[in-house]
């Protein structure tokens, strides 16, 4: 029984990578009065970088758009103690890389197609059945083995262009941002 138990919680643990809760945010260098929530489905793209490594759907659209995103991968975590000027970037720099990002979106409307995903859908399951239980550890098994092991599923946030809101949203954010005085701006993960 105690095996089960311990299967059950390990097999929740491999699952949870799915909705750790976290997401980016961003601040200006001077108070401002402007809504600067991050989009959230911008915040998910980002930060799958560590979940998935070369494979995830970030770095895939770097190789496919020929871009370079990793300023998005410098951020600061929101409780750090020794946060230091390192984590602030030029506010029209960084807008630059969001207009060339939208510009090469635009220019490549179907690159969403080159992206590879892993097929089998995985939730995030638990049951204190034995018989489920097994049934939710053969699911994991599948999807480790599987050729596509590594890479995503397919939550149609690129072919459905919310990104190119979130884009748009995201230099909306920085507008306000300049309009208060604000010459610098800082990623955030918390």
């Amino acid at each position: 029984m105690m095996k089960k138990i311990i299967i059950a919680i390990i097999c929740f643990i491999n699952l949870s990578f799915i909705n750790i809760g976290m997401d980016y945010s961003i601040e200006a260098n001077v108070k401002t009065n402007c809504q600067d929530n991050f989009p959230s489905g911008l915040s998910f793209f980002f930060e799958q970088v560590g979940g998935y490594g070369d494979k995830s759907m970030v770095s895939q659209v770097e190789r496919i758009l020929n871009i370079d995103l990793s300023t998005f991968q410098e951020y600061d975590f929101i409780d750090n103690e020794e946060s230091s000027e390192k984590y602030w970037k030029n506010i029209t720099k960084f807008e630059s890389v969001i207009d060339k990002f939208i510009s090469k979106i635009k220019a490549n409307p179907k690159y969403y197609q080159k992206i590879k995903y892993n097929p089998i859908k995985l939730g995030v399951d638990f049951s204190s059945d034995l018989n489920e239980m097994k049934k939710i550890e053969q699911k994991q098994k599948e999807y480790e083995n599987h050729p596509m092991y590594g890479y995503p599923n397919d939550n149609k946030y690129l072919s459905s262009k919310a990104i190119l809101k979130d884009l748009e949203t995201l230099k909306n954010i920085l507008k306000c941002y300049k309009k208060s005085g604000a010459t610098k701006i800082k990623l955030n993960y918390d």
